[in-house]
């Protein structure tokens, strides 16, 4: 991914912290960074950080995000939804994103992220050795389960972050976490999660 310069001026500011979904709501106070796909692919982000220095200006902060956005020339688009400050006096903010596809969002966040469906997963070698995990009842579904013709979509992320997608999820893969309002929690897993959706 080219990242364009200013991203480290942004980044310096504070610490981004990278931390199935069933139509998931993205809830109105954000704790941790936020990812959700939609039917269509499209990828809204959510990113969560620290904005408690006195110093710190929200009008420059978001003069920089939206010039970013704007100088950004890969594949696809980038909007700048917002940049809130969080109201509970945490000194958070949430920059949100909102991309046409996941190549946008790969190339300009530089986190992996594939949405499609299991066969084209399978075209482009993304199921090899994969195990993955019923969220009902725990039965395991291998690369070997999968075959060319799935119709049924998968999200594949390295980003850590709370995934809400757009189907409700019915496997996952070592390390993520099925939260109660059915979205996904990857901040644990140590190597790409897959969150496979219903039909």
């Amino acid at each position: 991914m080219r990242k364009i310069a200013k991203s480290a001026v942004i980044l310096s500011l504070f610490a981004i912290m990278f931390s199935g979904c069933g139509r998931t709501a993205v809830p109105d106070d954000i704790q941790k960074t936020t990812l959700t796909v939609n039917g269509s692919g499209a990828v809204t982000v959510f990113l969560v950080g620290e904005f408690d220095k006195s110093y710190y200006d929200l009008s420059e902060l978001t003069a920089m995000v939206q010039e970013e956005a704007a100088e950004f020339d890969g594949k696809g688009t980038v909007t700048v939804e917002g940049v809130d400050a969080a109201q509970d006096g945490s000194g958070r903010v949430v920059v949100s994103y909102r991309f046409d596809g996941s190549d946008s969002y790969q190339e300009f966040m530089g986190d992996r992220l594939f949405y499609g469906t299991v066969s084209d997963a399978v075209a482009q070698g993304y199921c090899k050795g994969v195990t993955l995990q019923s969220v009902e009842d725990g039965s395991r579904l291998t690369e070997q389960d999968f075959s060319d013709g799935e119709k049924r979509h998968l999200i594949i992320t390295d980003a850590s972050a709370v995934v809400c997608c757009p189907e409700k999820v019915t496997h996952i893969s070592e390390g993520a976490l099925l939260n109660r309002d059915g979205s996904v929690d990857t901040s644990q897993a140590k190597s790409p999660v897959y969150i496979l959706l219903r039909k």
